[in-house]
């Protein structure tokens, strides 16, 4: 056991029990299965909705209606900050 890869399975060895220990598999497990089961609905979305350039016309439209007050509001963030560094120097 003095060998460099004997040392390196026992290395290897106890990294298995520090996982083991760490991780639960079965909450692991439905994480990934979650996971799976929301890109399996997210795909029928798009797939129902024509897929591709519709896909992208539809989310694009609900974005631009959900974020347009604070796009613009950020813009107008930017506009006085700007004028504010152009008035001080």
């Amino acid at each position: 056991m003095e060998s460099l890869s004997a040392k390196l399975e026992q290395l290897g060895a106890a990294g298995e029990r520090v996982k083991d220990s760490l991780i639960d598999e079965n909450a692991l497990k439905g994480i990934v299965e979650v996971g799976t089961s929301v890109t399996n609905t997210f795909g029928s979305f798009i797939e129902s909705i024509g897929g591709g350039s519709n896909a992208l016309l539809a989310l694009g439209s609900v974005f631009t209606q959900v974020f347009s007050g604070t796009i613009a509001k950020e813009i107008n963030n930017v506009i006085t900050h700007y004028q504010n560094l152009k008035n001080n120097h």
